[in-house]
């Protein structure tokens, strides 16, 4: 079966995405699928690639057609389906999920509007919260207070979360943009936003909370349509106190990596809580396909953090592990992923959009 894998994208994770599209297509291979290998650039564009390689070969560029598929040319790519390791804007967002939807083309994981919700963290929180889901309290700016976030809003924030903070962007993952400010002045405050928004039009401001047990489970839709939740898994992070949160230096890096650790420790009551949070708050999306659903723990209480619903795929990545911990390597996962998939967009074609006759 010929698949599509699709990495790069427009998005500051670019490179974790070159990095998570290694793993996958050696599953994939593994798995026996013939790969096409279709690299996105920073500027938008979609290339076939003969290679996997960091630096995108840019003299095959493909077109995609509404209701037909990717094409070279006038050739089309013959393909069953796509796997896409993209994440960030444009790429976890909705925007590809939509994009290969109104090209026919069968794409594991979540749908446009779950991909959406999972990516904008304070419309997600909202959901978990109605679903009885302890969330972290958050704020949001959005583009129109973020020029000038005035002296008023500071003091609001902090009369609110405390006067540490933790400044993310609003629709951006593997901690990109974030900065725990412990004691935050004024000044810190408008920095950390100013960076923060550079990646996303609204910035997420949270209480910060220390200290706290990072716990992570993962997700996976298997084509008979079992939900699997794996871990909760313990996030070990020998650099916390340097940076005060998981950094993308230590997700990602050759010193003082980040790893998890599966079981957590945690006791069993706690975890069972944990698992089923991490499987409603994924219902709660709509979500499908596969995902990681984040935890702080402090103390007795259990926050849900965030859902990725493009999770890293990379060497160093959580999924991979969480998933091995309960029988599934990852050439099994993506071939779950990819039938699901392939089910999922035949149901989709066999319903009604007929008009009824007058």
């Amino acid at each position: 079966m010929q698949v599509a894998l699709l990495y790069g994208g427009r998005s500051a994770e670019h490179e974790v995405s070159i990095n998570s599209a290694f793993t996958i297509h050696q599953a994939l291979l593994q798995a026996g699928y013939s790969v096409h290998l279709i690299a996105i650039t920073i500027q938008g564009g979609w290339f076939l690639q003969q290679t996997l390689n960091r630096e995108f070969d840019t003299t095959q560029p493909l077109n995609l057609r509404p209701g037909l598929g990717i094409y070279q040319g006038e050739e089309k790519l013959q393909i069953r389906a796509a796997f896409a390791t993209t994440h960030g804007y444009q790429g976890e967002d909705g925007n590809l999920q939509g994009t290969c939807l109104l090209c026919n083309i069968p794409l594991c994981g979540c749908d446009t509007l779950s991909s959406a919700i999972g990516m904008h963290k304070a419309i997600a929180s909202t959901l978990f919260s109605a679903h009885g889901i302890p969330t972290v309290p958050s704020s949001t700016i959005d583009c129109y207070q973020m020029p000038t976030p005035n002296r008023d809003l500071f003091q609001t924030i902090c009369a609110t979360h405390g006067q540490s903070l933790f400044i993310k962007p609003e629709n951006a993952g593997s901690s990109v943009g974030v900065k725990a400010l412990i004691n935050a002045t004024y000044h810190d405050f408008l920095e950390a936003v100013e960076d923060a928004g550079r990646y996303s039009e609204r910035v997420l401001v949270q209480q910060y909370m220390n200290p706290i047990i990072e716990v992570e489970c993962a997700i996976l839709r298997t084509e008979d349509g079992a939900l699997h939740v794996a871990g909760p898994g313990s996030v070990i992070d020998p650099a916390r106190e340097q940076e005060g949160f998981l950094s993308y230096a230590h997700k990602y890096g050759q010193v003082d990596t980040a790893h998890i650790r599966v079981p957590s420790g945690l006791p069993p009551a706690m975890e069972n809580r944990i698992r089923e949070y991490a499987r409603t708050a994924f219902l709660a999306i709509k979500a499908d396909g596969y995902a990681r659903v984040d935890f702080f723990v402090q103390g007795e209480s259990i926050y849900l953090n965030e859902i990725n619903t493009s999770p890293g795929m990379t060497a160093l990545s959580h999924y991979p592990v969480l998933m091995a911990s309960i029988g599934f390597d990852l050439p099994s996962v993506v071939t779950s992923l990819i039938n699901h998939a392939i089910q999922r967009n035949r149901k989709e074609r066999g319903r009604c959009f007929t008009p009824p006759k007058q």
